[in-house]
């Protein structure tokens, strides 16, 4: 399913894109489901400390269970990872116009990174809408997964002093940096990278929706971070799941 070339690229620059894993009318439906169970998800009830876009994830049901599990997209991170057992310890669907800005002054995200270079994972993101310039593409800085996070901590925050905009000392930075590259997401793409890299987004000044769907491979001892999301979401079925899927899904010991 991927190259050299592009193993290669994932673990010097932290990403790569291939085309999207799922058909034209595997698409379609995961749309159509999507809008099916917004409402649900929005008038949900879910426990304190539950990722929120986790559980929407999860509410899509079966269909999507079963596009993660693709044999040859467990190949792939396996390969990636390099090792043999892996889990699915992080996962996420929505709409950042709904959610992004969601008690902040602006629709935007600032760099961050989601672990340091000793966290190993492979994370697939695809776009349910095209997430071009004016609709808040992520940001990717090649190759910051490899540097520590507080040096590059540092260099942002020197970038964020540098733009002007700021009276006081800021802890989000949202400058431009010279290395990044904006990830114009098209639907009939998927990017494959390391959340270990430095990231954020662009401003979302386009009117409509910018949904994505994403899930992380980690492997054992990796995060598992919705494995309590997983249980909950399907209380009724998880206990009766092959033993094969509840280790993938990070719910064994």
């Amino acid at each position: 399913m991927i190259n050299d070339d592009q193993v290669d690229h994932f673990h010097r620059q932290g990403f790569f894109l291939l085309e999207t894993p799922f058909g034209g009318e595997q698409m379609s439906a995961l749309k159509r489901r999507q809008r099916e169970i917004e409402p649900l998800w929005v008038d949900g009830d879910f426990p304190e400390g539950y990722n929120r876009g986790a559980c929407q994830f999860l509410l899509m049901g079966e269909m999507l269970l079963q596009l993660v599990e693709q044999p040859e997209l467990l190949a792939m991170a396996r390969r990636l990872l390099d090792c043999d057992e892996i889990h699915v310890g992080a996962c996420g669907l929505g709409d950042a116009g709904q959610t992004v800005a969601a008690g902040k002054s602006r629709h935007q995200v600032h760099w961050h990174a989601d672990g340091g270079p000793e966290v190993k994972q492979v994370s697939l993101r695809t776009a349910l809408d095209f997430h071009g310039p004016d609709n808040g593409p992520l940001r990717v800085l090649p190759g910051s997964h490899l540097r520590a996070r507080a040096e590059m901590a540092e260099e942002l925050r020197h970038l964020e002093w540098a733009t002007g905009k700021h009276e006081e000392e800021s802890d989000e930075f949202f400058a431009v940096h010279p290395h990044e590259v904006a990830v114009h997401l098209h639907p009939r793409w998927t990017l494959v990278w390391t959340p270990s890299a430095w990231h954020a987004t662009g401003v979302k000044t386009a009117i409509g929706p910018r949904r994505a769907m994403a899930w992380n491979y980690f492997p054992l001892g990796g995060r598992r971070r919705d494995s309590e999301a997983v249980k909950h979401i399907y209380a009724d079925e998880w206990r009766s799941w092959t033993g094969e899927r509840q280790q993938l899904w990070g719910l064994l010991d």
